[in-house]
């Protein structure tokens, strides 16, 4: 009789901000899963979980908008942040499941986990939470508790560096990592699964075919704080997941699978998160307007990365996309596609050298 190896149980915690963590980290574990040598544990309080956990993972970064950040709620957060009852669920998790590895992406608090119960972790991410709420501490003159504040984020930058290494993405930002290695990966991303017509169709929207097609989207922090309806080229509709006014903006829903829809448009209007940046790159290239985030350190990183390996970017202000005048910019898309062409990329060759990666740092951290 063969003998079969038994899987590796792996604890595979993920970050509850927006959907970009989670999203990517689904999309990681659906090209690791074809070997069948692991067997995954999903440990998450994110929403978009079937079985969320009931207490939270790590402090929260509170936005009022898509674009805008709230750095007093977002300390405040910080400040009250008690992990004394995840520490303690997830480590008896961690022993009742036999687990071997964690795999996180992309709080700190999994890598103090896998030091308590001695196995390894890793961190899958392009950014460190430490880094994130050192900029928005640094940017408050007006913060009362700067002492305490600072001392939690150290701790979180002592529990980083427990991680035997991190899987480094595209897009990523300097972060204070002083663990034993970095390993630079390439990105991976969920593609379309149906053709433009087919997401049409399951959509109840033949009636745009024929018509170029903005996609308004915020992923997991969309706003309906526009007070009106936008003005668009002539010729042009959009798929909104906060606008409804036919015949020219048509509302979605939030559960829909994004990467048809970056499929099926034109251009995107949307702001630079890694998932969003990472789908529109794999799903053709497609043009992309974007809201900056000026208080959010990892745009800047996000920013390079679509200049580089994008190059059909446009920035559209706050104030004018408020002022709900989208015209300019979508022209101004339109012109640089005229200039430019969309690579040829092996996205299934990508794809197994993100596995491999993986793979050869799992097997260094449990050798």
């Amino acid at each position: 009789m063969s003998h079969i190896n038994p899987s590796l149980q792996i604890a595979v915690y993920i970050a509850a901000h927006g959907f970009g963590h989670f999203t990517r980290t689904l999309n990681l574990l659906s090209l690791l899963s074809h070997s069948k040598k692991y067997n995954f544990h999903i440990r998450t309080s994110s929403s978009l979980h079937t079985e969320p956990l009931a207490y939270a993972l790590h402090p929260s970064i509170v936005q009022t908008n898509p674009y805008q950040l709230d750095a007093e709620q977002s300390l405040h957060s910080l400040a009250n942040f008690d992990p004394s009852l995840p520490l303690a669920e997830e480590t008896k998790f961690l022993k009742e499941h036999n687990i071997q590895a964690i795999i996180a992406d992309a709080h700190s608090l999994p890598c103090l986990l896998a030091q308590t119960v001695g196995i390894p972790s890793i961190l899958i991410t392009n950014f460190t939470f430490d880094s994130i709420f050192q900029a928005i501490l640094d940017s408050d003159p007006t913060c009362t508790n700067r002492a305490a504040l600072q001392l939690e984020i150290d701790e979180m930058t002592q529990q980083y560096a427990l991680a035997h290494s991190v899987i480094r993405l595209p897009g990523h930002i300097p972060f204070p990592f002083s663990g034993p290695q970095i390993i630079d990966a390439p990105m991976h991303s969920r593609k379309a699964l149906q053709t433009r017509s087919e997401t049409l169709a399951a959509l109840g929207l033949q009636c745009l075919e024929g018509k170029k097609i903005l996609l308004n989207c915020f992923g997991g922090h969309n706003s309906d704080s526009l007070s009106g309806v936008p003005k668009l080229p002539e010729g042009w509709v959009c798929i909104s997941q906060t606008i409804h006014s036919p015949p020219l903006f048509y509302k979605i829903s939030h559960n829909v699978y994004m990467p048809d829809l970056i499929g099926a448009c034109d251009v995107v209007l949307g702001k630079l998160g890694w998932g969003t940046c990472s789908e529109v790159i794999g799903n053709g290239y497609k043009p992309f307007i974007y809201v900056p985030r000026g208080a959010f350190i990892e745009e800047a990183g996000l920013l390079r990365w679509m200049e580089s390996a994008h190059r059909r970017i446009v920035r559209l202000e706050v104030d004018e996309y408020e002022s709900m005048d989208w015209r300019g910019a979508i022209e101004e898309t339109e012109k640089v596609v005229m200039s430019s062409s969309v690579p040829t990329k092996d996205w299934d060759k990508n794809d197994a050298e993100v596995v491999q990666i993986f793979v050869d740092a799992l097997e260094g951290a449990l050798n």
